[in-house]
């Protein structure tokens, strides 16, 4: 090795080739996927998995990255709080994956906060581009966005056990603002596989706290598969001072974590995904396994530890039933039996229908894991209109993964509403906007669909419809654009592309679990003049939702819209702008224009952007989610109609921009999985309106959460 930090490879007596460190970990991230678990059509090994809380202890840090399992920590018992459990963990593409619990160990008091951040430390892995932590986004030394902003050097190559071995350390680049890691990394050179990653985070300010992450792999075949890891956080909680006990206040969290026994494309089939209570066949029972001063044996050989801890066992089912039962609610479904009642259909309101009072549910998977049967009828007392609509769901495969769709349904709908591949739930504040709708027109649709999931991340729909569409004339804005009967004939596809979720099959029933981290819609609709359809059209509509990383001032999300249709399809279809001003004082709507009336604008090709940042992460790092959150929002809008739709259908277009501004101040309230918050939001630009306080709208939301 050179003082440049090249390694060289001698291909020839006459050919040198240099290898920069920066090259050869490029290389070893193109082969990264083949050494995952989650690149296998099956996977399974048995982990297990230790958190420990510890105080009066001072950081070592001179040891800390080189000591990746017993730590300092392990070496004096004044613990607040320990658990240990052992998991045998199996999946099977696409969708099977389960932990069964085999053993569990809990010592000490926790109120939530401890098993939290167990949660997020078990999660931490630096192949990972970031790690989210304590309000802080983390960047990964081993992703494309790294190479830009750190430095990396080849500080040594070894030999051990035969094979060459390249160590690479890495630290930030000078200059670069943003949170990081220093440390090592020891590659196999012929395999291309990383073996060992020891590393800590840079520290700013010597209050804040340190992380340190070591991660090992070991070789299977020929494939170097993740064998454990040890995560280490270290808390000051006061400056320190000139005194021997400096380090009394000090509190530090570890979680290890060792898999044993992994197989890959082990001989696994969708009947031994059992549920966790269920033991395993005691004609093939795994081996007990061994760690430490303990003897871990699975399930089926009785451990008198799972009986010990059946307590935790019983609670946690208890958590999982209510978290069942808050996100039915959420999505406007009451279990009774073999149905589900949509309370949506008891009770139901918007501004356009008023109150609706009436009757609907769908079968549930209690009465058949191979179809359901729903229907609805309700009254609007302000329309005063009967509205009804029945189908059937068929699940060929006894799994919600795969549904073919038949219905029909007699409704109102929004005058050019989205129509993305979303479910409307409280959960998410931005359905509130249907409470607001003000101008509707009836239709009665025969629907067919067929929704599939080729992998968790992406969600399918294709469908097609036809439809009687009539003019209501309830509101000034339906009277002066009024239409005469209109039949379509469409077919359409909608995606939904969601990176970072994560779902459960429960019951033949695939459930979001964890929110992800951020989401991509795309619906195509082609509008065709076969059966009396009388409107050949296109219409694509995108949106996307995300958040900005490494931001050091809060959390800052934004959704981008974005549509365009062809000139020829109907009135009904044209985008309406998405305002959601009901009123000086209205509700929330987050992502929409708070200001912009309803209806307001029409357009046949439109881009908007929504800019949310709360401080609260920032403000308060440790207690965000107990405290207001303060809230910056911007929505920018530009929608066009061409000439002839403007003369045609007689409605404006915004294309010199909508502009508005707003704060909220949210979480005031809190109540259970409740809070409540207001706030207010001012337009300008182009189409504000001559007097200023025309222009001001003021806001009042309610957030649930699980």
């Amino acid at each position: 090795m050179n003082g440049s930090g090249l390694a060289t490879t001698r291909q020839s007596t006459d050919t040198i080739v240099y290898q920069p460190a920066e090259t050869i970990l490029k290389m070893v991230l193109l082969h990264l996927p083949k050494h995952s678990p989650t690149s296998y059509n099956s996977y399974s090994s048995i982990i297990h998995h230790r958190f420990r809380i510890k105080t009066n202890l001072k950081p070592d840090t001179a040891g800390l990255m080189n000591d990746s399992t017993e730590s300092s920590v392990n070496q004096n018992n004044n613990y607040l709080f320990s658990t240990e459990t052992l998991t045998y963990q199996k999946q099977l593409k696409p969708d099977f994956n389960q932990s069964e619990n085999l053993s569990n160990k809990t010592e000490g008091k926790d109120d939530g906060l401890f098993t939290k951040l167990d949660s997020c430390l078990s999660d931490i892995s630096l192949l990972k581009p970031t790690i989210n932590l304590f309000h802080k986004n983390y960047l990964s030394p081993f992703s494309e966005s790294a190479f830009a902003n750190y430095v990396y050097s080849l500080s040594d190559s070894i030999t051990a056990s035969g094979d060459s071995l390249y160590k690479i350390s890495f630290h930030p680049r000078l200059g670069q603002r943003y949170d990081g890691f220093s440390g090592t990394v020891v590659i196999n050179k012929k395999d291309l596989a990383i073996q060992q990653i020891s590393a800590q985070a840079t520290q700013s300010d010597p209050q804040e706290p340190l992380l340190v992450i070591n991660q090992n792999f070991e070789q299977l075949n020929d494939i170097w598969l993740p064998s454990g890891s040890n995560v280490k956080v270290f808390f000051n909680k006061r400056e320190a001072k000139n005194s021997p006990d400096d380090n009394e206040e000090n509190l530090i969290a570890e979680s290890t974590i060792n898999i044993y026994q992994q197989q890959i494309n082990p001989a696994l089939s969708a009947g031994d995904f059992q549920t966790a209570a269920q033991p395993s066949s005691k004609t093939n029972p795994k081996p007990a396994i061994s760690s430490g001063n303990y003897i871990y044996i699975p399930i089926d050989q009785k451990d008198s530890l799972l009986q010990l801890k059946a307590d935790s066992t019983i609670i946690a089912d208890i958590q999982n039933q209510q978290a069942k039962m808050i996100r039915l609610m959420a999505e406007g479904k009451i279990p009774v039996g073999y149905f589900d009642l949509d309370y949506n259909r008891i009770f139901g309101y918007n501004l356009f229908e008023g109150i609706k009072l009436g009757l609907g549910g769908e079968t549930n998977r209690l009465l058949s894991r191979l179809f359901t049967v729903g229907g609805f009828i309700s009254y609007g007392f302000k329309d005063q209109s009967v509205r009804h609509g029945e189908w059937i769901n068929i699940y060929p495969t006894r799994r919600s993964d795969l549904r073919i769709y038949l219905g029909y349904k007699d409704i109102n709908l929004e005058f050019g509403g989205p129509e993305f591949l979303e479910n409307k739930s409280l959960l998410n504040p931005e359905s509130y906007r249907n409470l607001l709708i003000k101008n509707m027109f009836s239709t009665k649709r025969y629907t067919t669909g067929l929704e599939f999931r080729p992998f968790n991340e992406l969600n399918i729909y294709l469908f097609g419809d036809l439809s009687e569409n009539r003019a209501r004339q309830n509101t000034r804005f339906l009277t002066e654009h009024s239409f005469d009967p209109i039949s379509l004939t469409r077919t359409g596809l909608q995606l939904r592309y969601s990176p970072g979720i994560k779902l459960k099959m429960e019951d033949g029933r695939l459930n979001e679990i964890k929110a992800p981290k951020s989401d991509y819609y795309l619906t195509i609709i082609q509008g065709l003049s076969i059966f009396d359809g009388d409107y050949r059209y296109t219409k694509l509509e995108v949106k996307g939702k995300f958040d900005l990383p490494f931001s050091r001032f809060g959390t800052s999300t934004i959704l981008l819209r974005g549509g365009t249709m062809s000139q020829n399809g109907p009135v009904i279809e044209l985008f309406n702008s998405h305002g959601s001003f009901a009123g000086t004082f209205s509700l929330a709507a987050p992502y929409s224009f708070a200001t912009m009336q309803l209806n307001e604008f029409s357009a046949a090709n439109y881009t908007a952007l929504h800019f949310r940042h709360d401080f609260s992460t920032w403000l308060f790092p440790e207690t965000f989610q107990k405290q207001p959150a303060f809230i910056f929002a911007q929505n920018i809008g530009f929608g066009r109609l061409n000439n002839q739709q403007l003369t045609q259908f007689n409605l404006p277009d915004y294309r010199k921009g909508f502009y508005e501004s707003g704060f909220e101040v949210n979480n005031l309230l809190r109540m259970n999985f409740l809070s409540w918050g207001v706030g207010i939001y001012y337009r300008y630009g182009p189409y504000q309106f001559s007097s200023t306080s025309d222009n001001f709208a003021y806001k009042f939301g309610f957030f649930f959460k699980l």
